[in-house]
This record gives structure tokens, C-alpha cells and sequence, in this order.
């Protein structure tokens, strides 16, 4: 049965684990690249978040409203530039690494077609494709079909909605023979 019609069913050893740490991975390098950014443009500045909440705290109830208004604009600002920064860097690393991002790369894992033919230069783009769903997603809708699309992995298929979208899956990466 499962949970949303999502089957928990069992599937490759340490599959889930590695999906898991290979997506805490990219989160660490995705927040390093935020921080590098504000401390180089000023942006992501959740930090004027932060302030422009304080002081709407402590504005009097008639003003309020205005102050929250300049919360949210602020948070905006900052969310559309951190999910303009995670897209950047998702596409370029999973197009350079031919499939892989950082994390996946070094949790083993790999996105690949379901046809196996697919042109490469399609299949790259579709990768594209795939990140912008992810950040499209996220921004639109504030993370819940993006929650639903990630418990996918939990399927037997291994695939992600972002992967059913674009047709691919995301498998143990063949290691290379030693020899």
C-alpha cells in the first residue's frame, strides 16, 4: 500500500541512504555558494529579512502591515536569488558530470535516460529541464509538490517526479573496471 499511493517498497542497498547524503551534500555546497554570494553581491540577504522583520515587531498596529509587506518583499528577493543560485548550479553540475551532481557523484549515483539512445545533447537539456521543474516548483507552489515529487524515490523505479517529467531515473553509477 504505501503512503499517497507511494509504494515503500524495498530497492537497491543503500540506495535511499546515498540519495539522502547525496542531497545533503549538494544542500552544504548550494549553502556555501549562498554564502559566498552575499558576502560578493549582497544577495542572498536573508539577513535584511531578518531586520526588516524585527522592526515591523515593533512598528504600532496601523503600521504594521506596510512593515510586513517589506518583510515579504525582502524574503522574495532573497528566495528567487538562493533558487536562481541551487538552478545554476544543479544544471552545471549535472551536465558537466554527465548526470551527476557533487553529491551524487560522490554517493555513486548518476540521472540517466530511460533510452539509452537518447541523444546527449537532448538528454542534457532535458537535465535542465528537470532543475528548472525543481526550483519552478518550489518557488510556485512553496515546496509541497516538490515534497511529493522527492518521496518518489521511495518507489521501486527509483525516479523522482522530476525524473517521470523528463524520463529519466536516477541509478547506482557503474563504476569504471580496475585494471
Amino acid at each position: 500500500m504505501g503512503f499517497l499511493g507511494i509504494d515503500f517498497a524495498q530497492t537497491t542497498p543503500h540506495y535511499r541512504r546515498n540519495r539522502f547524503l547525496a542531497f545533503l551534500i549538494d544542500l552544504a555546497i548550494v549553502v556555501a555558494i549562498w554564502f559566498l554570494a552575499y558576502q560578493i553581491v549582497g544577495q542572498p540577504d536573508f539577513f535584511a529579512v531578518r531586520a526588516a522583520m524585527d522592526e515591523a515587531q515593533i512598528q504600532p498596529t496601523e503600521q504594521q502591515q506596510d512593515a510586513m509587506n517589506q518583510v515579504f518583499a525582502r524574503f522574495d528577493e532573497a528566495f528567487q536569488f538562493s533558487l536562481i543560485l541551487w538552478f545554476g548550479y544543479e544544471t552545471l553540475t549535472t551536465v558537466l558530470l554527465q548526470g551527476c551532481t557533487i553529491g551524487k557523484f560522490l554517493m555513486g549515483l548518476r540521472i540517466t535516460p530511460l533510452n539509452p539512445k537518447r541523444n546527449p545533447v537532448l538528454h542534457a537539456g532535458l537535465l535542465a529541464v528537470r532543475s528548472a521543474l525543481k526550483m519552478l516548483s518550489l518557488y510556485l507552489l512553496q515546496g509541497f509538490p516538490f515534497l511529493i515529487c522527492a518521496l518518489t524515490v521511495f518507489t521501486t523505479n527509483n525516479r523522482s517526479g522530476f525524473d517521470m517529467f523528463v524520463k529519466t531515473q536516477t541509478i547506482q553509477r557503474q563504476r569504471a573496471p580496475a585494471g
